[in-house]
């Protein structure tokens, strides 16, 4: 904890008086406002674009804006991070040598509307001239390079990208927030990416120092004259270098910055075409401008200072705080007349009471005030099994468990979804991808495959810290696939797990369903015939570990496979932290022998942090 006291003590006048907070948003979710919020400042950067394939240019930067949005607080802000563009590829049955692709755009919905910032525009490929955007891309050898600032906004959110010198081989650097892509120069050497821009004096500590949206850099072309091409370097703020002289791929532009990707080399002998580098993704930040004017006397100023609320420069009072944040497990499959894969574990994210290779960075330096906590609930069983929903903190960033990917059923018309960690498959299908959306350290892992055709076994869900497992062999006697081992965590005092993925089921009477995963993973279901009549039912996740559900046995029980099990959301902060939450029924506020405080959701409610 900190405190910098530089207040004026006594009677005084101030312009200012509330807190301004600063969230750094790398996926799209709600920024929810304090109270006393009216306006936020914002940045918005969108995707950047893709680069061309072969001798192109480079991919535009996402558009970039900072602009004032009008909001009421205590709200939930919309926000969207535009996704980068992919780069100029060469599919099946398509032109030879095609542009990138644009860049999403980034937005936030404010009360006068929503406010936008274009995605980059893609390089062009070939003989395609560079497509406008935000910040548009770099020409082919064919001269037309792409505007930028497109749709016009004041002040303009992008520069054009560069143009090629008008040879057959040169091509023009995708454009920047800052400056305009370059022009090739001399025969086969591509333009460079133009700059981005640095917003550090508005966003102080912003991620990337501050830099976003370069351009990315132009693909070595052709030289016929036997000299080496030369590809162009990616523009400051993420823009990618483009691909070398020898055929080279372009690089991607970094994530989260909205730099664009480098244009795809060409090789001296016009053999060898490279593929252009994917856009990077966008980025929003967002400064909550708190103001009010009066006449504040001691006691309101020592109120103040406790709160956290004194104006920028003066006061500040902020903690790390640590947590563990468990999204609900997927539904295993199974109904009716179909057998089921395992749910896998919704998604593990923590600090450092978990294990060190899954332990994220805490909560830095949070102001007191008063956050929304979502605790995900469990995923269903059925024909058509369902994901666990998300579990989230929403405070100075908003950190998001992804909710458990849901069981297969029966056969490939209901395959496994991915998820914090992906279910299992059944009949005849594959298990799914945990991970999803990626971060990192990764909250799961994949889902086990089913046994082939016949369709006797189902995978096991994944857990936090391993694979579902495969199901045996496809014969009678195959067993189903144990759900993925979940993860220890220690934030609540003794090692408890969370997050194991549910069994796959078997159809044999003399095989072993699979079981649960350590940490909440429900066991499979079994099929009971002769010699063992009695039928095994699906067994649901438990409850508050976000495990995922058991899959069922086409002749184990009536009803589906085992529902997942709902998440959990854990803080932990020193002991000179306060902790209050609402409603009762979902929240439990305790202290730590230790001395720290401990607040425990096991349904969605506001966390209040306040100074003890």
């Amino acid at each position: 904890m900190t405190r910098l006291n530089g207040g004026i003590i006594g009677k005084t006048n101030k312009a200012s008086f509330g807190k301004n907070k600063q969230t750094t948003f790398t996926s799209s979710g709600n920024l929810c406002t304090q109270a006393s919020t009216r306006v936020v400042k914002t940045l918005l950067v969108a995707g950047g674009a893709g680069g061309g394939r072969t001798h192109a240019g480079g991919g535009g930067a996402g558009g970039l804006r900072i602009v004032d949005v009008p909001v009421a607080g205590p709200s939930a802000v919309p926000v969207v991070i535009g996704g980068g563009g992919a780069g100029g590829t060469s599919p099946c049955g398509a032109p030879a040598d095609n542009p990138g692709a644009n860049g999403g755009a980034s937005t936030i919905a404010g009360l006068d509307g929503t406010v936008s910032a274009a995605g980059g525009g893609g390089g062009g490929g070939g003989n395609a001239v560079g497509v406008a955007g935000g910040s548009g891309g770099g020409s082919s050898p064919a001269p037309g390079e792409g505007a930028g600032n497109t749709p016009p906004v004041s002040p303009p959110q992008g520069n054009p990208g560069g143009n090629s010198n008008g040879t057959t081989v040169t091509s023009g650097g995708g454009g920047g927030a800052g400056a305009s892509g370059g022009d090739s120069t001399t025969l086969g050497t591509g333009g460079v990416g133009g700059a981005g821009s640095d917003v550090s004096p508005t966003f102080p500590g912003a991620p990337n120092s501050g830099v976003y949206a370069g351009g990315g850099g132009a693909g070595a072309g052709h030289n016929y004259n036997g000299s080496t091409g030369v590809p162009g370097n990616g523009g400051s703020g993420g823009g990618a270098n483009g691909g070398s002289n020898s055929g080279g791929t372009g690089s991607a532009g970094s994530a989260n910055t909205g730099g664009g990707g480098g244009g795809g080399g060409y090789n001296h002998s016009g053999t060898v075409r490279g593929s252009g580098g994917a856009g990077g993704s966008g980025v929003a930040i967002t400064r909550e401008i708190n103001k009010a004017s009066g006449v504040w006397n001691l006691r309101s100023q020592f109120s103040a200072v406790k709160q956290g609320t004194w104006p920028d420069g003066q006061v500040f009072v902020g903690v790390n705080l640590d947590y563990l944040i468990v999204a609900g497990g997927g539904g295993g499959g199974g109904h009716a007349a179909s057998n089921g894969g395992g749910g896998g574990a919704g998604g593990y994210r923590t600090t450092g009471y978990g294990p060190s290779p899954l332990r994220g960075s805490a909560l830095g330096s949070e102001l007191t005030g008063t956050y929304t906590i979502v605790v995900g609930g469990g995923g269903t069983s059925c024909y058509n099994a369902t994901n666990g929903s998300c579990s989230s903190i929403a405070m100075s960033s908003t950190i998001t468990s992804a909710g458990g990917g849901a069981g297969s059923s029966g056969n490939s018309s209901t395959l496994a979804h991915t998820g914090g960690s992906g279910g299992g498959g059944s009949s005849g299908t594959c298990g799914a991808a945990g991970n999803t959306p990626p971060v990192s350290p990764p909250q799961g892992n994949n889902g086990g495959d089913g046994s082939g055709p016949s369709g006797y076994a189902g995978g096991g869900g994944g857990g936090a810290t391993a694979n579902g497992s495969d199901a045996g062999p496809d014969n009678y006697g195959s067993d189903g696939g144990n759900g993925g081992a979940g993860a220890p965590n220690a934030i609540l005092g003794p090692d408890t797990s969370y997050a194991g993925g549910g069994g796959g089921f078997t159809y044999s009477n003399c095989a072993s369903a699979g079981t649960g995963g350590a940490g909440g993973g429900g066991k499979g279901g079994r099929a009971g015939n002769s010699p063992h009549p009695t039928n095994q039912p699906a067994v649901s996740g438990t409850a508050n570990t976000g495990g995922g559900g058991g899959g069922r046995a086409v002749a184990s029980a009536p009803g589906g496979g085992g529902n997942g099990g709902s998440g959990i959301v854990v803080v932990r902060a020193p002991s000179a932290v306060a902790f209050a939450g609402s409603p009762c029924c979902a929240f439990t506020g305790s202290t730590h022998p230790g001395g720290d405080k401990i607040a425990k959701f096991t349904a969605s409610g506001t966390l209040t942090v306040s100074m003890a």
